[in-house]
């Protein structure tokens, strides 16, 4: 057992304020169109519908580049200025909020490849389902295979096919952010008097087609989906409506209880979209009476005097949801609502990544254990808490007196429950003079790396291990 300090030794007038991070992180990004591309129902694409896919495929191709270079211009060509995306993190996003967030170094990744199960387009709307396998650069969960569900929806606009609507949600486990949505969290604009009676019209076709899945009524279902509608499953398929007809007669839509929160409503030209969650029990199959969430996007199009519904995704958070009926996805770890708990764990609970963000931003000399070892960028080793908080006083008196500090967590993995290890990136600029020996850039600017040990004593986490290294050119 670690040794931490009594109330009484924490010292508290020297606490730097904790810093709000931006947390759209890998809020969308734009996968590579695999070459077995599904069509609709099986068929063989029409040659229109080849020449919009084909289109398409060259502007995914384009954006997935404009990603890896963060360049604006290009993604504000291909993302409509009305896109709105279901994203990763399990929160709405507008175009502006992922664009600032790829500006300010957002959506990395150490690969990336999208696998597209269906292309089809229904009267003018090109809707492209499937899953993408990739590896974030950076984060928390950096260097780990992730696999996410995907939706977009395309629109033409002159000569191009911009992105109108996206949902993105990770399989497998829950991508939400500690602190709740993120900072730029989206808002929607006041709905005009048209919009509004649009919504009350989609929200009593919902209430009805709810009704008709409890009571596996057809003919109602007919009514409001199109028979074109294709959905990316929550058991991880994507399905026409005679698949969901046939999951409904084998009783795999039955539940136990249901409750759906939207999050947002809008209109891009003749679709209608909502946005939102959904919490569940299910009623039969392996996972029944255990309580579930899942994100949800439904895409409605104007035909007619009618809205039908032409496009779905219902991807389970936090589960994989192909478990959920009785067909896990064999590329991940197998995942059971039963060993959730254990799961969330070992990779960290919110609370727990939220408070060693928070002890990461704030000053280290409150935060260590009696026992802590220090190795500075020197390489000068120290032990002890005392020690710590003599040492961080004579450099913040001397040579880092007034200089301004940034500091990011780029990884962190918990070893154990109550064990995790930090990688932090820091900069320090505004030294009033130079020192011998101290490794600051030609731009004035100290980069440094450091690992951190922490562990979670008496419900609170305590650094114990303290290392710190400047970053230089690699021999």
């Amino acid at each position: 057992m670690h040794r931490i300090p009594s109330p009484s030794k924490i010292s508290r007038g020297n606490t730097a304020p904790a810093r709000k991070r931006l947390l759209i992180l890998a809020v969308l990004s734009v996968a590579f169109v695999s070459d077995r591309a599904a069509t609709a129902h099986g068929q063989s694409a029409s040659p229109d519908t080849a020449a919009i896919q084909a289109k398409i495929t060259s502007e995914r191709v384009a954006l997935g580049k404009a990603i890896a270079a963060h360049d604006p211009a290009v993604l504000s060509r291909y993302w409509s200025p009305a896109l709105i995306v279901n994203g990763p993190t399990n929160t709405i996003v507008s175009r502006s909020q992922i664009i600032g967030a790829s500006i300010h170094g957002g959506l990395n990744y150490t690969s990336l490849k999208g696998n597209t199960e269906l292309f089809t387009v229904t009267n003018g709307t090109a809707i492209l389902m499937g899953h993408e396998d990739l590896v974030e650069a950076d984060g928390p969960r950096a260097g780990k295979h992730l696999v996410r569900r995907t939706m977009d929806i395309y629109q033409r606009s002159g000569d191009d096919w911009p992105l109108v609507v996206r949902q993105a949600t990770f399989v497998g486990f829950d991508a939400t952010p500690s602190d709740g949505p993120a900072a730029a969290d989206y808002t929607p604009s006041a709905p005009s008097p048209g919009t509004a009676a649009i919504q009350k019209q989609i929200e009593a076709n919902g209430r009805a087609v709810g009704h008709a899945i409890a009571t596996n009524d057809f003919a109602t279902l007919e009514k409001f989906w199109s028979p074109s509608l294709v959905v990316n499953s929550p058991g991880n398929r994507v399905l026409t409506r005679e698949g969901v007809f046939q999951a409904m007669r084998e009783d795999k839509l039955k539940y136990s209880s249901g409750k759906v929160f939207p999050d947002a409503f809008f209109v891009v030209n003749d679709l209608a979209v909502t946005m939102g969650h959904e919490e569940l029990v299910m009623a039969n199959g392996p996972m029944a009476g255990q309580p579930l969430k899942r994100r949800y996007t439904d895409v409605w199009q104007k035909t007619g005097e009618a809205w039908l519904l032409i496009a779905r995704q219902a991807t389970y958070v936090g589960i994989d949801g192909g478990a959920v009926y009785g067909h896990p996805d064999p590329t991940l770890e197998p995942v059971s609502v039963a060993t959730l708990a254990q799961t969330t764990a070992m990779n960290g609970s919110p609370e727990d990544i939220k408070a060693i963000e928070a002890l990461v931003h704030s000053n280290p000399s409150d935060h260590v254990t009696e026992d802590v070892s220090f190795t500075n960028i020197f390489g000068t080793v120290r032990f002890g808490r005392e020690e710590f908080i003599d040492r961080h006083k004579q450099i913040g008196q001397t040579f880092f007196k007034g200089t301004t500090a940034k500091i990011s967590v780029t990884k962190m993995r918990f070893v154990r429950p109550d064990v995790a290890v930090v990688d932090v990136a820091g900069e320090l600029s505004g030294f009033q003079k130079s020192y011998p020996g101290l490794p600051v850039g030609k731009d004035g600017i100290l980069r440094n790396r450091l690992l951190l040990v922490v562990v979670k004593e008496n419900g609170a986490w305590w650094i114990t291990g303290f290392h710190n290294v400047a970053e230089t050119p690699e021999i």
